[in-house]
């Protein structure tokens, strides 16, 4: 295939027998007005009934749509082995992701992100948006993601309407992007190999924060243009909900031990550092839940050190 003939953007829709919330997911890719684009559904191994259900949502459109299916696991291949293995198959030049719970709302999205990636003078390696969050049905007003970025951007946007933003820009915000408003270089995305596949919680933190980490360009689209559906921990339906309190814990000091010992950005290592404090003590807080009382002090201590040395770190800095 030669560069002409492959599709501007692929869409990776990772999901496992959940066919009611995917087909939400799926409409909402097949109303974008761009269409430039190629969707790729990767089933991690669903009970026959739902697979069942899944080729028949895909055989309605089998021109742009890949059913890709992973042979079943007891507890699934994870969420990054399985979007791995979805772009091990795209052919778009830049990658987008949907959760199989989650629907982009703006159908104007990915005709933006086209305009950024078309213009351009220089190629971006990220382009990312904004998404609102929704609890039970009603959408949750505090800040989730990185609604909060509009608010520190400087100087006026490009011709598509796009900021140029920095690490320390995104660093600032509550939290990181999405991965369901984050856009990326395939070339880019092959170069920082991937998603941590040994990780099933936490995995778009740590992809997000190895990427801005060495990114050269990153730009950024202020619409609102997806919804997040916030799991219900009271179910084990999804990845996040199946883990335990401590298995969660475990999993962000992970992310954040990456950060920290690989990252060359010093704002990203010294973010590291501060947020791995706060996942020390929330692990603390889960041990104790948990009659872990020996290893809940360890933890707690282990925090209140980390968050002391960090605030000399992050005094340096500033000097």
């Amino acid at each position: 295939m030669t560069q002409a003939e492959r599709p501007l953007l692929s869409a990776i829709i990772p999901t496992r027998n959940r066919p009611g919330s995917f087909a939400v997911a799926l409409q909402s890719v097949l109303e974008q007005r761009f269409r430039d684009i190629e969707v790729i559904v990767v089933d991690d191994g669903s009970a026959e009934s739902h697979a069942t259900e899944y080729r028949r949502l895909v055989q309605r459109d089998s021109t742009s749509i890949r059913l890709l299916t992973l042979p079943a696991t007891e507890r699934g291949h994870g969420p990054s082995y399985v979007t791995n293995h979805g772009v091990a198959h795209a052919r778009g030049d830049y990658l987008c992701f949907l959760d199989d719970d989650d629907q982009w709302t703006d159908s104007e999205h990915l005709q933006r992100v086209a305009e950024v990636i078309r213009v351009g003078r220089e190629r971006a390696d990220l382009i990312l948006a904004n998404q609102h969050a929704f609890q039970n049905g009603i959408r949750v007003e505090r800040v989730i993601w990185i609604e909060d970025l509009p608010n520190r951007l400087t100087g006026p946007p490009d011709a598509t309407g796009a900021y140029m933003v920095t690490p320390r820009d995104l660093l600032s915000c509550q939290a990181h992007c999405h991965l369901n408003t984050t856009i990326v270089s395939h070339e880019f995305f092959t170069k920082l190999g991937g998603f941590d596949s040994e990780l099933r919680f936490e995995q778009d933190r740590e992809f997000f924060l190895r990427a801005i980490d060495r990114a050269d360009i990153i730009k950024f689209l202020p619409p609102v243009v997806s919804r997040h559906n916030i799991p219900d921990q009271t179910k084990r339906s999804s990845v996040s909900t199946a883990e335990s309190g401590i298995s969660k814990r475990l999993y962000q000091v992970r992310v954040l031990d990456k950060a920290l010992l690989f990252s060359n950005r010093p704002e990203i290592r010294e973010y590291a550092m501060r947020h791995r404090s706060y996942a020390l003590n929330n692990l603390a807080e889960e041990a104790r839940r948990a009659g872990l009382s020996d290893r809940a002090k360890y933890y707690a201590f282990e925090s209140l050190f980390l968050r002391m040395l960090s605030k000399i770190i992050r005094l340096n800095l500033l000097s």
